[in-house]
C-alpha cells in the first residue's frame, strides 16, 4: 500500500491511495482519506457529508464521499507516528491493519492489509 500524510495547524491527512474498507470504533467504512480536524469539540468518526467540515475538506481537495473525518482540540501537528501508525490527540490510524490493542478512545484500520502484506 502507498499513501501519504500532510498536516495543517487545523487539519491531518493520511492519504491510503486508493479507496479502502475500514474499521472504526463506529462500525465499517470505505473512505480514501482519513482527516483529523481541529476542533472546539471531539466527535467520533463521521462522514464529511453529514458534518460542518465538508467545505474546510473541499478546500483542501478531499472528496467528501471518499473521507471518514475524526475532530480533536489539540494541535493536528502534534502528532506521532510509531511504525506505520499515526496517532494526534486520541485518534489513533492504523494503515497496516488491525492492531494488538488499540490504544485510543477513537481508532480506525485498513481491513485485510495484514492480508495483503504477504502477497507481493
Amino acid at each position: 500500500m502507498k499513501g501519504s500524510l500532510r498536516a495543517t495547524g487545523n487539519l491531518l491527512v493520511v492519504d491510503l491511495g486508493e479507496v479502502r474498507r475500514l474499521v472504526s470504533e463506529s462500525g465499517p467504512r470505505l473512505a480514501r482519506y482519513v482527516a483529523v480536524v481541529r476542533s472546539e469539540k471531539v466527535r467520533a468518526c463521521t462522514r464529511a457529508g453529514t458534518n460542518r467540515f465538508g467545505p474546510l475538506l473541499l478546500r483542501h481537495g478531499l472528496p467528501p464521499g471518499e473521507t471518514v473525518v475524526y475532530t480533536t482540540t489539540d494541535d493536528t501537528l502534534d502528532f506521532e507516528i510509531e511504525g506505520r501508525t499515526v496517532r494526534v490527540g486520541g485518534v489513533a490510524i492504523y494503515p497496516e491493519g488491525a492492531p494488538e490493542w488499540v490504544e485510543t478512545p477513537y481508532y480506525v484500520w485498513v481491513e485485510g492489509a495484514d492480508d495483503e502484506q504477504g502477497t507481493a
